[in-house]
């Protein structure tokens, strides 16, 4: 039933709250920080809070216990704030956006592409946790620098990838993707990619690629929670000979992640990064 109320009551939002556009949606949700910086919220379109929800793990209490408790908080301030907005017409779209149309395929409508990202982890030789699913977005002009300089490609050709674009790949290097615990661009301490022409064929003009990246973020801020990460990554790109355009790109990232304590035992990163040219087929 629950499923149903949110279903014909609600439009969810899903959103990481370090990468609001710079538009009006970007600005009714900064307001909602403004409260609380993270949690799950149900509000009107006006901004009006009908119910917000934030975990806090209780002394004494097991895991399990903190997660069946989530759980029956969150229903209890879903049926709450449904209460609050008093009656409403259910919600009866004929279909919905694909919000991952383009992730790992195709452009979008500007000419720019969005590479499909997925981390795993390991610690002590065993999988630790889900995998992560993100993406890493490259504009027209910043996906050029992973093609050959203009004036022609010729096989052994090398090049530097601009370091403000090798920052792009911090999302590769973190097991999570919590903003707390995740480095962005702007704490790479090292973030370097060297790109070298392999092969100039009828199917393009192939390009291979090196990558090393090491980051510093503090937890929330403060050096007293250090996170650390390295990776060293392998990737090749294919272009089109005569347009430019990139037709398929895919990377090879592996690292170590460093928690603060005490959750401060390495883990082994792996990253996948892919995309096609090729616009994503029928469902």
């Amino acid at each position: 039933m629950l499923v149903k109320l949110v279903a014909e009551s609600f439009v969810p939002v899903a959103l990481n709250a370090d990468r609001l556009p710079k538009s009006d949606d970007g600005d009714f949700f900064r307001t909602l920080k403004r409260q609380w910086p993270q949690g799950l919220w149900a509000v009107t379109p006006d901004g009006k809070v009908l119910g917000f929800h934030y975990h806090r793990p209780k002394p004494g209490e097991s895991y399990a216990e903190g997660q069946r408790r989530w759980v029956q908080e969150t229903v209890e301030m879903v049926r709450a704030a449904a209460k609050e907005a008093g009656p409403v017409s259910p919600r009866a779209g004929k279909g919905r956006p694909d919000p991952l149309a383009d992730r790992g395929r195709g452009f979008d409508a500007a000419g720019d592409i969005r590479l499909a990202l997925t981390v795993t982890s390991r610690r002590n030789g065993r999988a630790e946790g889900a995998p992560v699913w993100d993406s890493i977005s490259f504009d027209a002009e910043k996906w050029k620098t992973f093609g050959p300089p203009a004036g022609g490609a010729t096989v052994g050709q090398t090049w530097a990838v601009p370091e403000a674009v090798a920052r792009l790949f911090t999302p590769a290097l973190s097991p999570l993707t919590d903003p707390i615990f995740t480095p962005t661009p702007g704490d790479a301490k090292t973030a370097k990619i060297t790109a070298k022409v392999a092969r100039i064929g009828t199917d393009g003009v192939v390009v291979r690629y090196a990558g090393e990246w090491a980051t510093a973020h503090n937890r929330d801020g403060d050096p007293k929670f250090p996170i650390r990460t390295t990776a060293n990554g392998e990737g090749v790109g294919v272009f089109d000979g005569r347009t430019g355009k990139p037709t398929a790109m895919i990377w090879l990232v592996t690292g170590s992640y460093r928690n603060s304590p005490p959750d401060d035992q390495p883990r082994t990163t792996t990253a996948v990064i892919e995309w096609s040219g090729a616009p994503k087929g029928p469902a």
